[in-house]
C-alpha cells in the first residue's frame, strides 16, 4: 500500500499529540516542517555568536519529541541534548563539563554527576558523536575569540552548533545531520525554508516595536500582535526606542522572504494531508507562512485536505483572539499579506476548532469565535479536540476522521454478526437463506454469523452457505459473541432479531452502508415504515387494554425525544432489531450485549461520542407475545434511566477531566 504523505507545519512542542498520532500509524509518510526563528534564551546566544544561522531550539525539542516516539535512541540520549548548563556556569567549568561527555572523569559535583550518568548510558559511538560536535564548537570559539555565555544553554543547542559548522555553515544540511544522529529517516524533519538566515519581529496593535521572537512570545507582555516581520538582521536597540515612523521605515527597508525549501516543496505537492498545528502562532506559525512559494505549493495540491487546527488556550501573543482571528490571519500570511490571490479552500479546506468546556476556575480556553464569518462555514468543525484536560490536543480525535477518509476503510470490513431471539434452529436458518437471496456476499465485506438456537442447523445446509456460522452458548451468548468479534478482529458488528419480524433482506441494506464514509452506527428503524408500525399496533394490542398499546406508543417516542435532548440527535426507533455498529464500542459498554438495555447504553456511546449515526427504514411485522420477546414496560422505564444516568455520567467525568471518557477518540462535529 502507497503510504499517505502528510505535511505538518509545526513549532517545537505545540502539536506533540498530533504528532504522536501520525507516527503510530505505519501508513504515514510524516514530513514536520518547522522555521528557526526562535531567538530567546540559549537558542538567542547560539545565533548571536554563530552570526549567520537559524535557531536550533524547535529543531531539538521537535527531533527529541519524535525519536522519543519513535524509540530510534535511549531516553538518555534525549535527557543528554536537552540538559542544561547550570544558569550560573563560568566559562571553565563550561568547558571541563562538555569536555567530560567525550572522555569522562570522576563527577567533582552534582551536576556533573547527572551529566556523567547520562553520558555513560550510551553508546560509545553515538557520545563521540556528540563530543565531536562539541569539540567543533570549542575550536570556533577559540579560534574567533568571541565570547559566549554558557549559562542555562542546552547541550543540544550546542550540538548542533557544531554540526552546523561541520557542515560549512548550511543550515538545512545541519538540520538532517541532527535528525541522523537521532537516528530519524532522512526528511522527517524540515526546516522550512532553504535556511536563510532571517529574524522575527513585530508590531503590536498601538504601534509598538517588538523587536524580537522572545518579545513576540513573552507571557508577561500579553501582546496583542498587529503583524509580524521576518527581517535581514536583528533590531538595533536605537530602533526599538525610534518613532514609530522611523519604525516602519526600517521595517520596510530590512525586511526579507525567505525562500522554500525545495524538499518541503515537493512534499506538500505530493502530500495527502496537510496540517497547519497548533502552538505560538506569531512566533512558530505565521512566519512559516510567509515563506516565499509556500502558498503557491498548498494551494497547486487540489486533492490535498489542509487542516488549520486553532489553539485551545490563549498564548501571550494572541491574548483577545478567538479561533476564527487565527484562520483569518493564517489565511492572510500564506497569502503573503494579500500579495497573492488565492481562494481560501485552495488553502485550508477544514478549520479544526476547540469547543470551550465551561469555566471552573482552571486556564480560559480561546474562544470559538463568529464562525459564520468564515469563508465557509461548512468546514468549521467544532468539538472538543482536549485529550481529558491537560491542555493539549488529543491527536487521535483531531486526525481520525480524516485518516480515516483517506486511507480508507479496509478494502473488505470484517462483519460479525449476532442473530437475536432465536426460536429456533429453523428461524436461524430462515435469517441466513435471506441474507443469501439478498446476496450479502456481493458487498465488499468479510461477513460472519454468529447464533444461539437450542439446536444446530442443518449441517447440510449450513456447509452450502457462503459464510461461516458459529452456534454460541445458549446461556449468555452477548459476551461469547463480543469476544468472538474481538478475536476475529471484526470491524464492525451487527444485530439481527431472526424471530420472524425482521427480514433478512433489510440487514443486507444496512450492510451495504457499512463501506460508504465513515458511519459508526446505521439503525434500522420501523417507524420509517409508518404502514408496518400501525399493523403491529393493531396485531399486538387488539385484545389488550388500550392504555397498554398507548403506552407503548408514547414510550417509544419519548425514548427518541430524549436522545434528542441530551444529545441533540433524535433516534426514531431506539428499540430497533436491527442494528450495526462498529466494534469499538462494545469496549467498556455500560452493560453486555444480550442485556434488555444494550441497545441504549450503544446508542449512548456512539452519540457521546458525537459519530455518525444513520438510520434506514426496515420492515416489521408484530408478531404475538408467545412467538416473540417484547420489551416490557419495566425497560422501557429502565432504558429511560439508563440514558439519562449514562449522559449525566458522562458530564461528570468531562468535569472531572477522566480521561478515559473526554479523551476517548470521537468524531468531529461539524
Amino acid at each position: 500500500m502507497t503510504p499517505l504523505r502528510v505535511v505538518l507545519f509545526s513549532g517545537g512542542r505545540g502539536a506533540g499529540t498530533i504528532v504522536e498520532a501520525l507516527l503510530a500509524d505505519p501508513r504515514v509518510s510524516l514530513t514536520i516542517a518547522i522555521n528557526g526563528y526562535d531567538d530567546g534564551a540559549s537558542t538567542g546566544e547560539v545565533r548571536r555568536f554563530l552570526g549567520d544561522a537559524l535557531g536550533p531550539s524547535d529543531f531539538r525539542k521537535s527531533g527529541g519529541r519524535v525519536a522519543a516516539a519513535l524509540g530510534t535512541v535511549p531516553a538518555a540520549a534525549l535527557e543528554l541534548l536537552d540538559l542544561r548548563l547550570p544558569v550560573d556556569c563560568p566559562e571553565a567549568e563550561a568547558r571541563r563539563l562538555l569536555a567530560a561527555i567525550g572522555s569522562p572523569e570522576p563527577a567533582w559535583n552534582p551536576w556533573s554527576a547527572t551529566l556523567l550518568r547520562l553520558a555513560g548510558s550510551v553508546e560509545p559511538l553515538w557520545r563521540q558523536r556528540v563530543a565531536e560536535s562539541l569539540a567543533r564548537f570549542e575550536a570556533e570559539r577559540v579560534a574567533t575569540g568571541r565570547a559566549f555565555a554558557f549559562g542555562d544553554c542546552a547541550i543540544g543547542n550546542l550540538v548542533f552548533a557544531g554540526l552546523f559548522l561541520g557542515t560549512s555553515r548550511r543550515f538545512n544540511e545541519a538540520v538532517a545531520a541532527y535528525a541522523d544522529l537521532l537516528r530519524l529517516p532522512p526528511g522527517l524533519i524540515e526546516d522550512v525554508t532553504d535556511g536563510q538566515n532571517a529574524f522575527l519581529a513585530a508590531v503590536d496593535v498601538e504601534g509598538a516595536l517588538l523587536a524580537s521572537e522572545a518579545a513576540i512570545v513573552d507571557a508577561r507582555q500579553r501582546n496583542r500582535v498587529s503583524d509580524i516581520f521576518l527581517l535581514d538582521g536583528p533590531v538595533p536597540p536605537a530602533i526599538a526606542r525610534a518613532s514609530r515612523a522611523e519604525v516602519e521605515a526600517w521595517l520596510a527597508a530590512h525586511a526579507v522572504t525567505p525562500r522554500l525549501n525545495p524538499t518541503v516543496g515537493t512534499r506538500v505537492r505530493e502530500a495527502g494531508l496537510i496540517v497547519f498545528a497548533p502552538g505560538t502562532q506569531h512566533s512558530s506559525l505565521f512566519p512559516s507562512y510567509l515563506t516565499q512559494g509556500l502558498g503557491e505549493a498548498v494551494a497547486e495540491n487540489q486533492r490535498a485536505l489542509k487542516l488549520l487546527v486553532t489553539n485551545l488556550h490563549p498564548d501571550a501573543e494572541i491574548a483577545g483572539s478567538h479561533a476564527v482571528d487565527i484562520v483569518h490571519r493564517a489565511l492572510h500570511y500564506l497569502r503573503r499579506r494579500g500579495a497573492l490571490d488565492i481562494p481560501t479552500p485552495c488553502l485550508i479546506t477544514h478549520s479544526l476548532i476547540n469547543a470551550p468546556r465551561p469555566a471552573a476556575g482552571g486556564e480560559a480556553y480561546v474562544a470559538p469565535g463568529p464562525v459564520d464569518q468564515l469563508a465557509d462555514p461548512r468546514q468549521a468543525w467544532i468539538s472538543d479536540f482536549e485529550a481529558g484536560s491537560t491542555g493539549h490536543h488529543d491527536g487521535t480525535k483531531v486526525l481520525q476522521p480524516f485518516l480515516t477518509e483517506l486511507l480508507g476503510r479496509p478494502e473488505r470490513p470484517r462483519v460479525a454478526l449476532l442473530l437475536e431471539n432465536t426460536r429456533s434452529a429453523a428461524s436461524v436458518l430462515q435469517t441466513l437463506l435471506e441474507l443469501v437471496r439478498a446476496d450479502v456476499m456481493a458487498l465488499p465485506l468479510d461477513l460472519a454469523v454468529f447464533h444461539a438456537a437450542a439446536t444446530p442447523i442443518d449441517a447440510a445446509a449450513q456447509a452450502r452457505l457462503p459464510f461461516p456460522v458459529t452456534r454460541l452458548p445458549e446461556g449468555a451468548p452477548g459476551p461469547a459473541f463480543t469476544e468472538a468479534a474481538a478475536a476475529g478482529r471484526a470491524d464492525v458488528v451487527a444485530f439481527f432479531d431472526s424471530s420472524g419480524m425482521y427480514q433478512g433482506e433489510d440487514l443486507v441494506r444496512l450492510l451495504a452502508q457499512v463501506p460508504i464514509g465513515t458511519p459508526a452506527a446505521i439503525w434500522g428503524s420501523r417507524r420509517l415504515s409508518v404502514r408496518d408500525m400501525h399493523a403491529s399496533y393493531r396485531s399486538r394490542y387488539q385484545r389488550a387494554p388500550w392504555w397498554l398499546g398507548f403506552a407503548s406508543y408514547v414510550g417509544s417516542h419519548v425514548l427518541g425525544l430524549l436522545y434528542l435532548l441530551l444529545y441533540g440527535r433524535h433516534v426514531s426507533d431506539t428499540l430497533s432489531g436491527v442494528r450495526v455498529v462498529a466494534r469499538r464500542y462494545l469496549d467498556d459498554l455500560a452493560v453486555p450485549i444480550g442485556h434488555p438495555l444494550a441497545d441504549h447504553a450503544l446508542l449512548a456511546a456512539v452519540l457521546g461520542d458525537q459519530a455518525e449515526l444513520r438510520e434506514l427504514p426496515v420492515r416489521f411485522y408484530g408478531l404475538p407475545a408467545t412467538q416473540a420477546r417484547r420489551t416490557t414496560v419495566a425497560e422501557g422505564l429502565g432504558g429511560l434511566w439508563l440514558t439519562i444516568r449514562l449522559r449525566v455520567r458522562s458530564w461528570t467525568r468531562r468535569r472531572k477531566a477522566d480521561p478515559e471518557v473526554v479523551g476517548r477518540p470521537r468524531l468531529a462535529a461539524r
